[in-house]
């Protein structure tokens, strides 16, 4: 994985846990989009591709993928140390709010009008993760593996988890290998053209 580090970038530990703490306190529905907008758009900590690159590893690794990716971005800037408080900023301050509101669910849960919000945030979420798949896009790297290879691996995914319910790991398993496999004879191809020509 290459990275490139931009001239924006976390100063300190304080900072790094600040970010991730904001993070987390802004993701509803989920961390991931909020994560890419913060690190990629507006701090300039990494390039689209950067981002997708980190968060492909982080999906395919076990555990949650935004917990991976904060350690995997803390790492890279701090070590271990950075790894730990990235961690600690998506934890800390999420924990508090989710003990208070499960500390009130069951006041929520049965006939209260916050009850039909909660259930109506399921909308939001679902919108979001597919905002964020569609902002991942760009960062594809059709120059190596062309641009009709993904476009189907794409839509054999969401055929596969979405209308056959098969489990996300053969997804990840049998779609990242075929894309595997693709990306490596492009580069071999790459590769041997160059060698061609000299």
């Amino acid at each position: 994985m290459s990275l490139k580090y931009f001239d924006s970038k976390p100063q300190n530990l304080i900072a790094l846990f600040y970010v991730f703490s904001l993070i987390t306190l802004q993701g509803f529905g989920g961390v991931i989009t909020v994560m890419q907008r913060t690190l990629v758009d507006q701090r300039k900590w990494f390039s689209q591709t950067e981002f997708l690159e980190m968060f492909t590893l982080s999906q395919v690794l076990p555990g949650p993928n935004v917990c991976n990716l904060a350690l995997m971005i803390g790492d890279r800037f701090f070590g271990a140390k950075g790894a730990v408080v990235a961690m600690m900023g998506m934890l800390v301050l999420p924990l508090g709010v989710i003990l208070v509101l499960a500390s009130s669910y069951d006041q929520v849960a049965v006939g209260s009008p916050l009850a039909g919000m909660i259930k109506g945030m399921s909308v939001v979420a679902v919108g979001m993760t597919l905002g964020t798949g569609l902002r991942l896009l760009s960062g594809i790297q059709t120059d190596i593996v062309g641009r009709l290879v993904p476009m189907f691996v794409i839509a054999v995914v969401l055929y596969a988890v979405g209308y056959l319910r098969l489990s996300v790991a053969w997804a990840v398993f049998g779609c990242g290998a075929v894309s595997y496999l693709w990306a490596r004879h492009c580069l071999q191809s790459r590769l041997a053209k160059r060698k061609a020509h000299q």
